[in-house]
Formats: structure tokens, sequence, C-alpha cells
């Protein structure tokens, strides 16, 4: 009885690491979709590879920002693809220009299928003084910032809904083209 005992609590344990290491190595998950670093990694290196062509100099070069971009690509367009939104019918002259193409086309449908609503009291105060520091900010319409307010709204939805994270590798994500105003976090896992 003994040797059951310890033989169940192995294999527990074994399934306990198996999980864990099913994990290991991914940089985002969207679903049941599992997306490695090396993805991620890989067009990275595209972007640096341009980079060094253009004469930068690479050894001072942060990669923080290029990382951060592709993982935006890439979640809109697996999001973009767990939703069932059209894909792209344009491929781009590489992976990573189709892949940021793809990404555009399924933010576009997203905003696209955003119902706008007012602002609250909170949001308000977060626009005046985000537009105060940023043009772009002071740009926007109230019709604008309705519409940004419904679609942040529907992503907070699919974030929780498709049960979207992010490795901690690529730190604290937002995933709002507006995050001081309209936060949508993005889970690490």
């Amino acid at each position: 009885m003994r040797t059951l005992r310890l033989a169940g609590a192995a294999s527990a344990g074994l399934l306990v690491l198996g999980a864990c290491g099913s994990q290991q190595g991914a940089a985002l998950f969207v679903g049941d979709e599992r997306v490695p670093e090396t993805t991620i990694d890989g067009y990275v290196a595209t972007i640096a590879d341009f980079r060094a062509e253009q004469g930068e100099d690479l050894a001072i070069h942060d990669y923080a920002g290029d990382r951060e971009q592709v993982v935006v690509y890439v979640l809109y367009t697996e999001l973009g693809e767990a939703v069932g939104l059209e894909p792209v019918s344009d491929t781009g002259a590489d992976e990573l220009e189709t892949i940021a193409l793809e990404a555009e086309n399924y933010f576009q449908q997203l905003v696209g299928r955003a119902e706008p609503r007012a602002l609250t009291a909170d949001e308000i105060e977060a626009v005046a003084a985000a537009a105060a520091t940023d043009a772009n900010v002071a740009g926007y319409t109230q019709t604008d910032l309705e519409l940004l307010a419904g679609f942040t709204d529907d992503l907070a939805g699919y974030v929780e809904e498709y049960d979207v994270s992010v490795n901690p590798r690529y730190g604290e994500f937002d995933l709002s083209p507006l995050p001081s105003v309209f936060p949508v976090e993005v889970p690490q896992r």
C-alpha cells in the first residue's frame, strides 16, 4: 500500500514538472496557441540585420523596444486568428513584414468591431493629463476617445476569454494603444 502511495506521489510530481516544462521557452500564449521565444527572437534578429545594413551600431542598441513591438505583432495576429477574423490577403517581402501586415489587419478589424462608450471621470482626467504632454493624445476627438474606450474594453475581454499571457522575460505588458488612459494589461505566465 505504501508503495502505491509513493508511486502516486511520484506520478503527480512528474505531471507538475511536465506542465512546467511545457511552458519553458514560450514567449506568449493565446488560447491553446503557444508561441515560442525562438519565434520572437527570430523576428528581432531580422530587425537587427536590417539595422546593421543601415549602418547602425548594434553594440549600443537596446532591443527592448524591438522585442515589445514584435510581441505586439504576434499577439494581435494570434488574437485575430483566435477570434476568427478575416486573414490578410497581402503578404510582405519577408516573414516579419507579413506578420506586421497581419497584425495591422487584425487590429483594424478589432477596432471596427468595437462599440464606442462614454468615458468615466477618471478616464477624462487621465486624457487631460496625457494630452498635456502628448500632442497625439491632444489631437484625439471625443469620438476617437469613446471608440478607444470601447475597443480597450473589448481587448480586456479578449485577454481574459482567450487566456492571453506573456512570458515575464518581456516585462509588464500593456496591449492598449493608449495605456496611460485605457490600460489593458496582459498577465505574465
